[in-house]
């Protein structure tokens, strides 16, 4: 394997040093290996990267493919680079100090900058880009790639100040905000998704913090990072290390669904991707397991609720470290029975259904017992979750705090009004769905 510097990185986590990965210029593989002192005192920073270092080049892959951008993101990334898409040592190598969680790499002849630097982002220079993004793009800022966030909607990683500047962090400050942008073809996604995560925090499910604002005329999502925390009296972001699902199930990014080559009637039954009963088989291993597969229902089951059939392998997480393996707060909840132009299909299906309008009680009872929860919880827990967003819309003073604290315009308001009618249809249909759970044998 080549000595270069250009194909070496140092992995670092919380500023000290951890291991390093290097790409062998001949083979083109990858090799995460560990520093001894990490393996005696760290931890495996993914479960399918352990610290004897004895893991196939595939596995390094999949974990930096999936902590990379995609989409469109990804391509402009790779094109920027002057490289493939699937080149993703180059796309590390860019842009590996403020991927998700605490882990950097940074090339070897690098020496990590720890004094913070902050490049504020004025509000016109924002909508100026915002103007022309779908020419220009988001992805590229003074000479510098800035968005590395998973995910296929227009996002841009920022660093907010305690007095709400927002704009670029570096050195000892990295990003601790994501703004989420919608494309010219779905309006109102940013009000769809904002609606779903605040609905979610109201019923109690540990959810991101979200807020609703506007850059001239376009719409965005401000989402505050669980995965970094801003210390200002020592003017230093703190961060958390994560691996989401995908990540966690050591599967390609392309295995975020679990119909992995596709809906068409001659692949549709390969079902490969990440699934259900992966993430509750996966759960057992995590620190309370118990803890952990209840969260994974309730998650699941407000996604049926709102109709987010997106739910797949990516938009689940987990916070990772020595001692604690836990879901982290839920994030991309979006109402996609509101978008005609996306596909009404379950990324994952409940027991053996993909079609979101064909889930009743069997089916309900099926994911039962494909996932091995108690048929009796789970109709408790549905029951239980059915009746707190019921309550929750039917109470005038959850919408009406929305529409006034964020001065939604009657367009706005009408929108949330149908939102709102739309969660309470599939609500009245489960409700009547759920007391059949238990007495049904699959």
């Amino acid at each position: 394997m080549t000595k270069a510097k250009e194909y070496r990185l140092d992995i670092k986590y919380a500023g000290q040093a951890i291991g390093n990965l290097s790409l062998d210029n001949t083979t083109n593989l990858l090799k995460l290996s560990y520093s001894p002192r990490w393996q005696n005192e760290g931890f495996a920073i993914s479960p399918h990267l352990p610290l004897d270092n004895q893991h196939s080049p595939e596995v390094a892959y999949n974990f930096l493919d999936n902590a990379l951008p995609e989409g469109e993101a990804r391509k402009l990334l790779a094109e920027n680079l002057g490289v493939l898409e699937k080149n993703v040592y180059s796309q590390v190598r860019a842009i590996g100090n403020d991927l998700a969680g605490a882990v950097t790499f940074l090339p070897s002849s690098e020496e990590e900058q720890n004094q913070p630097s902050f490049r504020i982002l004025e509000e016109e220079e924002l909508i100026t880009r915002l103007d022309n993004k779908e020419e220009f793009g988001l992805l590229t800022w003074d000479d510098k790639p800035r968005l590395s966030v998973a995910g296929v909607q227009d996002k841009l990683n920022v660093f907010i100040d305690e007095k709400g500047n927002i704009g670029f962090g570096d050195g000892s400050l990295c990003s601790t905000h994501i703004l989420k942008f919608e494309k010219r073809n779905c309006p109102n996604l940013v009000l769809n998704e904002f609606f779903c995560m605040k609905l979610s925090s109201a019923v109690g499910l540990p959810t991101a913090d979200v807020e609703y604002r506007h850059f001239g005329t376009h719409p965005a999502l401000i989402v505050k990072r669980f995965d970094r925390k801003y210390v200002v009296d020592s003017n230093k972001v703190m961060r958390r290390h994560v691996i989401d699902g995908c990540q966690a199930l050591n599967l390609p990014r392309d295995y975020k669904y679990e119909r992995n080559l596709g809906d068409g009637r001659d692949v549709q039954h390969i079902r490969d991707g990440a699934s259900l009963p992966k993430l509750f088989e996966f759960s057992k291993s995590m620190s309370s397991p118990a803890k952990s597969a209840q969260w994974l229902i309730n998650w699941q089951l407000f996604n049926l609720i709102i109709s987010n059939y997106d739910s797949h392998g990516k938009n689940v997480s987990l916070f990772w470290g020595k001692d604690n393996s836990s879901f982290t707060p839920a994030y991309d909840l979006v109402n996609i029975a509101m978008f005609r132009q996306f596909k009404h299909v379950l990324a994952m299906a409940m027991g053996d259904e993909f079609d979101p309008i064909d889930i009743n009680a069997y089916q309900l009872a099926d994911f039962a017992e494909t996932c091995d929860i108690d048929k009796k919880l789970l109709s408790r827990l549905l029951a239980e979750l059915l009746k707190k967003v019921f309550s929750t819309l039917a109470e005038e003073s959850f919408m009406r705090a929305l529409i006034e604290l964020n001065k939604f315009n009657k367009e706005e308001e009408a929108y949330l009004g149908r939102m709102k009618d739309n969660i309470l249809s599939k609500v009245r249909h489960l409700s009547s769905q759920v007391s059949l759970i238990p007495t049904i044998d699959v």
